[in-house]
C-alpha cells in the first residue's frame, strides 16, 4: 500500500465533543484541550517522587469495574479522588465512545524516553492524557514526505492534561491510517505520568 500523501488532519476543542471528530475519515487525531487540574497536577507528583508506593497500572478492565480497580490501586495523597475521578471520566468517555465492553489501561510512570522514533501505533485508536512531565509528540506532515526528510521534522506537541484519540493503522482495512509520533526526547521533561487507553484483544 502507499503511502499517504494528504496531510493528517487535527481536530482539536474545548469541549470534550471534540474527541467525536475522530470518526471523520480525514481526521487521524482529535483533542480535547484541558487546563491542567492543580490538584491533579499535585498527586501527579507525588505518584512519580522516588519514595512513592505506587509502580503503575497495567490492566484489562470491564468499564464497570473501573473506579473500583483504580482506587484499589492508587495510594493516599492529596488530590487522590480528583485523579480518581478524572480518570474513571476518561475510561468512560472512551468505553463509550467506541462501544466498548472491556478496555485496556496503563497509567505508568516514565524516566525516560519510551518510543524515540516517528512510529505509526498497530492498534484501532489510542487514547494518551499525559499528566505531568510533557505530552507526545506528532507530525502533521504526509507519511511520503516523512519518509523523504534527511532530518529530524518539525513536531507539535500535546498539552499537558489534553485527552487525545490518535488513529493508527487498523483504524480502518479499506486505507491507509495511522498518525506519526513519538515520546518527547529531551531529558527535562521526564518523570513523566502518562495514560494510555486501548481496545481490548
Amino acid at each position: 500500500m502507499n503511502m499517504p500523501t494528504t496531510t493528517p488532519v487535527v481536530n482539536t476543542g474545548a469541549t470534550a465533543q471534540a474527541l467525536t471528530e475522530i470518526y471523520s475519515s480525514q481526521t487521524e487525531l482529535a483533542v480535547w484541550q484541558r487546563q491542567p487540574d492543580p490538584q491533579i497536577a499535585e498527586y501527579a507528583a507525588s505518584l512519580v517522587d522516588e519514595q512513592s508506593t505506587f509502580r503503575g497500572i497495567s490492566a484489562r478492565l470491564n468499564t464497570n469495574e473501573v473506579a473500583s480497580y483504580i482506587s484499589d490501586k492508587l495510594p493516599p495523597g492529596t488530590g487522590r479522588q480528583a485523579m480518581i475521578d478524572d480518570l474513571v471520566l476518561v475510561c468512560d468517555m472512551f468505553s463509550c465512545l467506541f462501544e466498548l465492553d472491556v478496555i485496556g489501561m496503563r497509567l505508568v510512570k516514565l524516566e525516560q524516553t519510551m518510543c524515540p522514533k516517528l512510529h505509526c501505533d498497530q492498534v484501532p485508536c489510542r487514547l494518551l492524557l499525559s499528566y505531568l512531565g510533557a505530552g507526545t509528540q506528532y507530525s502533521v506532515l504526509p507519511k511520503s514526505r516523512l519518509a523523504e526528510q534527511p532530518s529530524q521534522p518539525p513536531l507539535q506537541d500535546l498539552p499537558l492534561f489534553a485527552v487525545a484519540l490518535l488513529k493508527g493503522q487498523a483504524w480502518d482495512e479499506e486505507s491507509e491510517h495511522g498518525l506519526m509520533h513519538r515520546s518527547p526526547t529531551s531529558d527535562e521533561v521526564y518523570p513523566r505520568l502518562l495514560l494510555s487507553l486501548d481496545f481490548a484483544s
